[in-house]
């Protein structure tokens, strides 16, 4: 076998061809794979950069199979290269096929080893065959071939080159770009760039801030919450999608026309804003950022004077009325302040004040009294707050809060039970002096009759005192109805006469006088007494029913609750908790309002004692139960023994089972005598009410002829009033402003101007009255805002307007009050006859006035307060009569109005309840007497009430609630 080196020998004339034909060809083939490699990185840049996760895996895998197919194609043709084979086929061959062959037949001697293919061969001459055969290949002609191989290689690696430098040179920036957004990661570009030039921010701030739009220059800035964010620039690429994004939400970039694009952003919390260019999936940040620390519009701060705090209804010192004191502060404006009440799951708003949202500080004052309908609704303590509303128009209103004032009610039933304790106190008092006086003889003449009469005297101021104390108090927001007050009034007045009667003229006459007044007015406290005790028990018992009711409801979700395991809801265990309260504290108040209070008050603790044993031993159904019959006792609060619909019902306080004064007993002399003009006045009431309104309609009446003339004159001033007030702003600023006074000043010459024009001179004078008041209210206030460090600056424009305005409307004003004053005359000369007329009802009604006077002092039927009334009305009843019939209109219907006056003081000195007691059927009060259908014309519309409205707010005004007045007032004609 030949050595290695033997073996060489036989190729190694063939290696300084290939050697040849590599130096041509080895340089522009690389140059070509350059450019292939080149241009394939570009195609790839491009695709990835459409950004989706479909074209950068593409744009990836074109990059990976180019190198590998690159590798791949080096490595073969390496291998070619060292093949003989290859050499003499590929290289020879095609310049020289004939001595390809011959070379080719040659080599065939020998393997790839350059040992002898067949045994037997003689390597010499085989050798000798193949450098015979070599030495005929052209070097030269092998290197021309050379070259044309490397001018092709050549030209494709031009082509390639050129085609990428092409694609780049069209967008430079695409390219990177595209590289960029391959090694994006979390869909953000790793590497930063500058998209929009010359930037310039600009912040507007929203529209109920009323602030002007600003240049924002800062890196870092802080903006009221709602602010519009506008970012305009010149892109430095065109064709980018460019957004202004805080990481979350993108806004996109427009064109402004301009040549510039331009972004908004509604600012709503912090935020980081940064211009992106979105390709795709990824995106490329601008380095530089915007930090807008957002600014949040505050609620409003409610501050209530004395909050927190609790005030017991019930207490040592009773309390009758709360004051609440606000001062509410916003820091752009306010809208509404309300007044709220809750109590367990009710709740109550009351608006206190409607404001222009411009406003930006309040203060006022409300007060609640213990008498009120919620209140005293309530057994549960209630929570008095004051809330305030901005005018936040971007997130919506928002409601602040005061610390609450929390009112403790006292137990139903504590304010019944001491108003009945009041009484018994004045009952045994009375009682124990008719006992003095039983016992006491009259004493001869000397000085034990002084001391006598001394200790008599002494005896009825106290009593007297006291009388006055039990009617005047009030217990726990309680009183004594005035009905009744009146009748104990007229009694003691009675009572009162006969002691002077005896005082002055001590004898057994006048003491059976004084004793027998004393037993009658012992009588009808008592009376009154056992009535309060019986229908206060009812009444309690009545509102007991609903705390009851809700017990018994929370007792029945529990059961349902442990029947399917589940667990009972706190709240509900906090409502049976506060109602088995309520009823324990109502039970014990409820025992002190007599016989029938103890007879309910001991169902009521029955009950109670089987809800908490039955609750004890977790039996919630039974509880429930318990509770259920409770209710169903409360509801028929009658005795637990005595006669059923007999009319006289068990319970009273001093011996009897008898009722509600006037429910199965018979009225004493007294309460009919008292009844009986207490009916009659209601009559003479309304009696003369309706012969003053016939006067006034016989005066104030005008022909139609005389109100078309002067509806058609009337057009021209209408018009002139309001030209006068056109200076006048229409809404006002709040209610302590000028502005405010203003536009009521105004809308009293509006009201003018309609009545004017719809021939109504007499409200036409009162709307320019009050516009005239208004208006001097107005001047007022600028004055006193030109002399507060708070003034606007615009003080002698403001009072300039205003003077303008009255001005003109003065003149307006007198022409009216003339029209009116001569109408008024001609309906007085029309009307003679009726005038006559009404002259002679008027005294007939003031002879039924004198009578009803002296019956009410022989019986003792009315109170000093409402006889003198009478007595007054009497007199100015006979005045009118007197000055109608002598035709004197002015006169006779002011003297009617005085009269009329009169008998409605009269009538609220018997109290409240000074009505006499209706018939009752069995659902409750029944009207029997004569009732008047209204007429159409009769109708009241919102036009008249606006109207009276008006009037009443251009009226001068004084005291703390003035403004708390206007306020509700201008909410009411909104």
């Amino acid at each position: 076998m030949p050595s290695p080196e033997a073996r060489a020998d036989v190729f190694e004339p063939l290696r300084p061809m290939r050697d040849a034909w590599l130096r041509v060809v080895r340089a522009p083939t690389r140059r070509a794979v350059v450019a292939l490699v080149a241009l394939a990185l570009v195609t790839a840049s491009l695709v990835g950069r459409q950004g989706t996760d479909r074209s950068r895996i593409a744009a990836v895998l074109g990059v990976i199979l180019t190198f590998g197919a690159a590798a791949v194609w080096s490595r073969r043709r390496e291998r070619r290269l060292r093949s003989t084979k290859w050499v003499v086929s590929e290289l020879i061959a095609v310049e020289q096929p004939d001595v390809a062959g011959r070379l080719s037949r040659a080599l065939t001697l020998f393997d790839e080893s350059g040992n002898a293919r067949q045994a037997g061969t003689s390597l010499p001459l085989a050798r000798l065959h193949v450098e015979r055969s070599v030495s005929d290949v052209s070097v030269e002609q092998l290197r021309r071939g050379a070259k044309r191989t490397a001018a092709r290689w050549l030209a494709t690696g031009v082509t390639l080159g050129l085609a990428a430098l092409v694609v780049t040179a069209l967008d430079p920036f695409a390219i990177i770009e595209g590289a960029n957004v391959l090694f994006a990661r979390g869909g953000v570009a790793p590497l930063t760039g500058t998209w929009v030039e010359d930037t310039d921010v600009r912040a507007r701030p929203p529209e109920y801030l009323h602030l002007d739009e600003g240049r924002v220059r800062a890196a870092r800035v802080e903006l009221p919450r709602g602010t519009l964010l506008t970012v305009r620039g010149a892109p430095t690429h065109r064709g980018r999608q460019l957004l202004l994004t805080d990481g979350h939400t993108e806004v996109p970039f427009v064109d402004d026309g301009s040549g510039k694009v331009v972004a908004r952003w509604a600012l709503g919390d912090s935020v980081n804003l940064g211009v992106v260019a979105r390709f795709g999936d990824v995106i490329i940040e601008e380095a530089s950022t915007l930090a807008v620390v957002s600014i949040a519009d505050r609620a409003p701060d409610v501050k209530l004077e004395g909050a927190p705090k609790r005030i017991a209804l019930a207490g040592e010192v009773e309390v009758t009325e709360i004051p609440l004191r606000y001062e509410v502060t916003d820091d752009h404006g306010l809208r509404e302040v309300h007044l709220v009440l809750r109590s367990g799951s009710r709740e109550e708003r009351r608006v206190l004040a409607k404001l222009d949202g411009e406003t930006r500080s309040d203060r006022g004052g409300h007060v609640l009294r213990a008498t009120d309908t919620f209140i005293k609704k309530s057994n549960a303590p209630v929570d008095i707050l004051v809330e305030a509303k901005d005018n936040d128009a971007v997130t919506g209103p928002k409601w602040g809060a005061s610390p609450a004032i929390t009112l403790v009610p006292p137990s139903v039933g504590e304010p019944e039970a001491r108003r009945v304790e009041a009484l018994k106190k004045l009952r045994d008092a009375l009682v124990d002096r008719l006992a003095w006086r039983l016992e006491k003889p009259v004493p001869p003449a000397g000085e034990p009759r002084k001391h006598y009469v001394a200790e008599l005297v002494q005896g009825a101021e106290a009593d007297m005192d006291l009388m006055d104390s039990v009617l005047g108090a009030s217990y726990a927001g309680l009183r004594v109805p005035g009905r009744l007050q009146a009748m104990f009034r007229a009694q003691s007045r009675k009572l009162d006469d006969a002691v002077r009667a005896h005082a002055r003229a001590p004898s057994a006459a006048s003491l059976a006088a004084l004793t027998k007044q004393n037993e009658r007015f012992v009588l009808v406290v008592d009376a009154a007494l056992r009535g309060f005790g019986a229908k206060d028990t009812r009444d309690v018992a009545k509102r007991l029913v609903e705390v009851a009711e809700d017990l018994a409801s929370e007792l029945g979700f529990l059961a349902q609750s442990e029947a399917r395991k589940a667990k009972a809801s706190p709240r509900r265990v906090e409502h049976i908790d506060a109602a088995l309260s309520i009823l324990t504290g109502s039970a014990t108040a409820m025992k002190r309002l007599g016989s029938l209070g103890r007879d309910i008050g001991g169902a009521v603790d029955a009950a109670l004692v089987r809800v908490e044993r039955s609750r004890k031993a977790v039996d919630l159904v039974h509880s429930e139960l318990a509770a259920r019959d409770l209710v169903a006792r409360l509801r028929q609060p009658d005795a637990s023994f005595g006669s059923q619909g007999s009319g006289h019902r068990a319970g009273g306080e001093s011996g009897g089972a008898r009722g509600v004064m006037g429910e199965g007993d018979e009225m004493s002399e007294e309460e009919q005598a008292f009844n009986e003009a207490s009916r009659d006045l209601d009559q003479l009431i309304g009696d003369h009410a309706k012969q003053k309104g016939e006067t006034e309609a016989a005066v104030s009446g005008a022909s139609p002829e005389e109100l078309r003339s002067f509806a058609e004159e009337a057009k021209k001033h209408a018009e002139a009033v309001r030209e006068a007030t056109a200076g006048l702003p229409s809404v006002g600023g709040g209610s302590d402003s000028w502005t405010s006074k203003g536009a009521a000043a105004r809308e009293h010459a509006e009201q003018m101007a309609r009545s004017l024009e719809q021939g109504s001179p007499a409200d036409a004078v009162q709307s320019g009255k009050s516009g005239l008041a208004a208006l001097e209210e107005a001047r007022r206030q600028v004055r006193s805002d030109r002399f507060s460090r708070f003034g606007f600056g615009g003080e002698a424009e403001a009072e300039r307007r205003i003077d303008d305005a009255k001005r003109k409307l003065e003149p307006e004003l007198r022409w009216t009050e003339e029209k009116l004053e001569a109408m008024k005359k001609r309906a007085a000369e029309r009307a003679s006859g009726q005038l006559h007329q009404s002259g002679e009802g008027e005294q007939k009604l003031a002879e039924r006035m004198g009578k009803l006077a002296e019956r009410g002092k022989e019986k003792g039927a009315l109170p000093a307060p409402a006889l003198d009334s009478l007595e007054s009305a009497e007199r100015a009843a006979r005045d009118a009569a007197r000055a109608l019939r002598e035709l004197s209109a002015e006169k006779g219907v002011s003297k009617q109005a005085e009269a009329q006056r009169l008998l409605e003081a009269a009538r609220e000195a018997l109290g409240d309840e000074g009505q006499s007691d209706p018939p009752r059927g069995d659902d409750g009060p029944t009207d029997m007497g004569h009732a008047d259908i209204p007429k159409a014309d009769a109708h009241k519309g919102p036009e008249e009430f606006r109207r009276r409205v008006i009037q009443g707010l251009g009226q001068p005004s004084a005291g703390r609630l003035k403004d708390a007045v206007r306020r509700y007032a201008e909410g009411l004609l909104r």
